[in-house]
């Protein structure tokens, strides 16, 4: 990392969170649902990420590539509010504008239209796979039950649970407490907590870290459903395998760097290339 004049705030948080009623100048990208311009963190005198500008387009999956280090999780905890850059703006599509947004937590983002699902996944093991999913927006029952009692609407929670992890691949019963399942199935749950609010953007970190290798098969055709002319994917993960099989670009990050984006359509892509790019000492 590079070291240069330390950052004088890294806590989340700014003045005037929001939109800034402005557009940019490149509307006419109308493909490009997000933009980044040279987004950059510091910690202290550590430059954690440097001069990040990248496009996320419509109805595709961007994958970031990197080793430990590289700066992917700072940069994916700015683009979902839990970080505030040091210098950069990010823009988000709104009525046909990229617009410049402003996010002082996760609910900023998420409300803005970005959805985060970390490797940790912050699931509660206790509580049914329904119960996640739905957890903040549990529908009540009708008629004064619900307004009055305000009693949840169970019933609708598993019908609906269940259709979203079939749509996007799995079968399992809703019900199932989550500390029941597989790494694979809580992965499922996670990604439809994100996706049952409906959010253009989806940001997907390590989705394979904590599953078995057929596991790590059922979420990489998770991965290929979320794209459905609505939403996009921004895909973390250091194993090359996952990405190659299925992005449609991915930008190869290291040493707080985008250093490659290549096209997975057009381009000759080689697993090994990617690793080499991934660790090639920055030209000085």
């Amino acid at each position: 990392m590079s070291q240069t004049e330390p950052d004088s705030e890294s806590e989340t948080g700014t003045p005037g969170n929001g939109e800034r009623p402005v557009a940019t100048d490149d509307d006419a990208d109308e493909d490009v649902v997000l933009r980044t311009r040279d987004l950059t963190k510091f910690f202290g005198a550590i430059e954690a990420v440097r001069n990040v500008s990248i496009d996320v387009n419509a109805d595709e999956v961007l994958a970031i590539a990197g080793d430990n280090g590289a700066g992917k999780t700072t940069l994916i905890k700015m683009l979902s509010g839990v970080l505030r850059p040091t210098r950069g703006e990010i823009y988000l599509r709104k009525d046909g504008r990229l617009v410049e947004q402003y996010f002082s937590s996760s609910k900023d983002a998420m409300d803005a239209g970005i959805a985060t699902v970390y490797q940790e996944q912050h699931l509660s093991p206790n509580a049914s796979a329904a119960s996640n999913i739905f957890l903040g927006m549990e529908p009540l029952e009708p008629g004064p039950a619900g307004w009055l009692l305000r009693r949840v609407d169970r019933e609708t929670m598993v019908s609906e649970s269940r259709s979203l992890l079939n749509d996007i691949g799995f079968d399992f019963d809703p019900r199932s407490p989550v500390n029941e399942l597989s790494g694979g199935q809580k992965q499922a749950v996670a990604v439809a907590r994100a996706l049952i609010r409906d959010p253009p953007i989806i940001i997907l970190d390590e989705p394979t870290s904590e599953v078995s290798t057929t596991g790590t098969d059922k979420i990489i055709d998770l991965v290929r459903r979320i794209p459905d002319g609505e939403k996009s994917v921004i895909l973390i993960s250091h194993k090359i395998d996952v990405v190659v099989d299925v992005a449609d670009r991915i930008a190869v990050m290291r040493d707080g760097e985008i250093v490659d984006v290549l096209h997975t359509g057009r381009d000759d892509v080689e697993r090994m290339d990617i690793v080499e790019r991934m660790h090639r000492e920055r030209e000085r």
